[in-house]
């Protein structure tokens, strides 16, 4: 578990200002949304942190570390984006696995020797409910199960911050309600810090311990 703190965060696109300074903490084990609409900088503000992209100004800092200039596969951040991003060529099980299997992962907060990554699979399918289909396709998924598997493989390495970028974005009422449901049970189950991106008010409330409000 770690915490994660927003220092007067400002981003700027082709001059404008997207957000002129944002300042706000992410306590440990809890979940923060990011809540507004389209165009507010939410997802330009989830980059920043993972450092996909830098600040115009301001710091990001993890448990007190200024990691504002650190490179992405040094910050122990996981990253779940809205399209998944699952790999077409890899099984489902092959896909949780990737980040303990590739140099990357030995920057999070454990190493996962080969005897290990297979368990530690396993654990995370069963927590998304996908434990019977390591073994399938990604291309055979429903859009439901990818975010499931999509989820689990941002969890394996046990980051020790979490960012879903509009996680439940496509899904119909039905199964919108439903992974709402398992997605906080996850959450609270895995205590992992986690910031989520929404536009919607519904989802930020009820997933949420807090809400930092954009545009």
């Amino acid at each position: 578990m770690s915490r994660l703190e927003i220092s007067q965060v400002a981003i700027v696109h082709d001059g404008r200002p997207i957000i002129p300074s944002i300042s706000f903490q992410v306590a440990e084990a809890s979940t923060c949304a990011l809540l507004g609409p389209s165009g507010s900088g939410k997802s330009s503000l989830l980059r920043i942190i993972a450092g996909i992209d830098r600040p115009a100004a301001g710091h990001v800092f993890l448990d007190d570390a200024d990691i504002t200039d650190l490179p992405t596969h040094r910050r122990r951040i996981g990253l779940v984006f809205q399209d998944n991003q699952l790999f077409p060529h890899l099984s489902v099980g092959d896909n949780v696995a990737y980040g303990l299997r590739h140099n990357w992962s030995s920057n999070f907060r454990r190493s996962w020797p080969k005897a290990k990554v297979q368990d530690r699979v396993m654990e995370m399918l069963t927590l998304v409910g996908m434990a019977d289909r390591s073994r399938d396709p990604v291309g055979i998924l429903s859009g439901g199960e990818s975010k499931r598997v999509a989820l689990a493989r941002g969890l394996a390495p046990s980051p020790s911050v979490l960012l879903l970028d509009e996680p439940l974005t496509g899904l119909d009422a039905e199964l919108h309600e439903k992974l709402l449901l398992d997605l906080k049970n996850i959450l609270d189950s895995s205590r992992t810090t986690c910031i989520l991106v929404t536009h919607d008010r519904d989802e930020a409330t009820r997933l949420a311990t807090s809400i930092v409000r954009l545009g």
